[in-house]
């Protein structure tokens, strides 16, 4: 039976009984990929809150299992892509030059607040292009196209905001903050 023409309050409790009977399905293929309990819960909401959002696309409910899979599974890759990329700019950016990837918890936590609080410290557009580039992994095309500014503008402006994150945090290294 074809989803349009129901109503939200319908689509809702379709979604909720579903969610109940196939909820764990979901969460251990996430967690399959991700090894995290709180990132393989946080891919599953990811991919209920698109099932809500994209519910005028589904046409049939027994479309509904396999498309949430293929959401889960994406939402979980995209995540694990992530945290990969985080971790490789704030390696890149803190000027680890052996890419300890099995660094603690704690210390990565640190790291990150750290790489965070110096990004801050960026000024408009400069911050802007580094968050979108190595964080949202946009490629300088669309970043350019989104800013509305050169390629080779984007590229200037994300070699001297990570220039100017390696000094900041260089800084912070030696107690200078």
């Amino acid at each position: 039976m074809p989803f349009r023409g129901e109503n939200d309050g319908d689509w809702s409790r379709l979604l909720d009984s579903h969610v109940h009977e196939h909820g764990q399905l979901y969460y251990r293929l996430a967690y399959g990929v991700l090894r995290c309990r709180e990132a393989a819960h946080d891919a599953c909401q990811q991919a209920f809150l698109k099932a809500w959002q994209q519910r005028g696309r589904i046409r049939e409910r027994r479309a509904l299992k396999s498309w949430l899979v293929r959401v889960v599974m994406n939402e979980s890759l995209a995540v694990l892509r992530r945290g990969r990329t985080e971790h490789r700019i704030m390696t890149k950016c803190a000027g680890d030059s052996d890419g300890n990837a099995d660094c603690c918890p704690l210390e990565a936590s640190e790291r990150r607040d750290s790489v965070i609080a110096a990004l801050a410290c960026l000024e408009e557009p400069v911050r802007t292009v580094v968050t979108l580039r190595t964080m949202q992994e946009m490629s300088g095309n669309e970043v350019s196209r989104l800013l509305g500014v050169t390629a080779s503008q984007v590229s200037r402006w994300l070699h001297q905001g990570l220039d100017q994150l390696r000094g900041i945090l260089a800084g912070q290294l030696r107690g200078e903050e």
